[in-house]
């Protein structure tokens, strides 16, 4: 008894979903849109429209990206997909000890320019030279 109203509850998701991929699919042909232009538009690949808009579309089983390609696509025909938002799978939210890092307020600056470097390298060599041509004469 159990196993047959899940088995009724599926088949009931299953024609909902269907609705869904029909409204998409309508949205798009009076929009006069191919799946390929919409693909383009859209930045996804044809197979994920086409999905979409197929027979087979199952909201419980995408993934986070897929759902956010349905989501777009929605938007982008505005189609509302509020009643079928509670048939995404439940979020998990993935918490995170990372942190920004600002590299300029560490960030220690030289003493001497490199160009104070160049000039203090030169003298010193011109030093050098002149102090052995004195020691050699």
């Amino acid at each position: 008894m159990a196993n047959e109203s899940l088995q009724e509850s599926t088949i009931d998701e299953k024609q909902a979903f269907t609705g869904l991929s029909q409204s998409l699919r309508s949205a798009r042909e009076q929009k006069s849109m191919s799946v390929e232009d919409l693909a383009e538009q859209l930045k996804i690949s044809v197979s994920h429209i086409q999905y979409f808009e197929g027979n087979h579309l199952d909201l419980t089983e995408l993934d986070p990206f897929q759902r956010g390609y349905l989501r777009n696509y929605a938007k982008l025909l505005n189609v509302d997909i509020t009643p079928y938002k509670s048939d995404f799978p439940e979020v998990v939210e993935v918490g995170s000890s990372l942190q920004s890092v600002d590299l300029e307020e560490h960030a220690t600056k030289p003493i001497i320019s490199i160009a104070m470097m160049r000039i203090l390298s030169t003298l010193a060599v011109i030093g050098i030279i002149i102090l052995l041509i004195a020691i050699n004469v």
